[in-house]
């Protein structure tokens, strides 16, 4: 069974999405307006100028991906969605029994930017978005200035 696309998108709450933008204000430095969230935990945005944007929350980055809302609507219809959406570890997500409930999206045990972090069911966890959203903006806050490769030691408080 492949999942529908009411699995690979998501409804944050006002809080979830005030959590984005405060966490993410750092790359997100110009107004923007959400339009759609992928279930792993992504932002589709429009910036003034109207063209679309893909905020992917596991690598930091922003890539324009439709000069327009109806250009980026044609292309959910196309296998760009594989890409955007990855349907097929969505797939795998729900069948190893990991579904998010309402408000919730999947997160990174190890962010994909690290070595160790793979887009991988054992990798990922659903997660209220608003965890999602700090954790993930915080943590490429603090390492966006470090160089490829570089060696670090997380700490993990409460």
């Amino acid at each position: 069974m492949a999942v529908g696309w009411s699995s690979l998108t998501f409804e944050p709450t006002a809080e979830a999405i005030e959590a984005l933008s405060d966490a993410w204000a750092w790359l997100l430095n110009e107004p923007f307006r959400p339009l759609l969230f992928s279930v792993l935990g992504d932002m589709f945005f429009v910036r003034d100028d109207g063209a679309v944007w893909w905020l992917n929350t596991g690598t930091a980055e922003v890539t324009r991906v439709a000069d327009s809302v109806d250009d980026f609507k044609e292309k959910l219809g196309t296998d760009v969605v594989d890409e955007w959406m990855l349907p097929n570890l969505v797939q795998q997500l729900h069948d190893a029994g990991k579904i998010p409930e309402s408000g919730e999206c999947y997160t990174f045990v190890t962010l994909p930017i690290f070595q160790e972090g793979r887009y991988e069911v054992d990798n990922l966890n659903p997660v209220p978005a608003t965890e999602h959203f700090a954790m993930t903006g915080h943590v490429h806050h603090e390492i966006a200035s470090l160089p490829d490769g570089a060696k670090m030691k997380i700490t993990v408080t409460h």
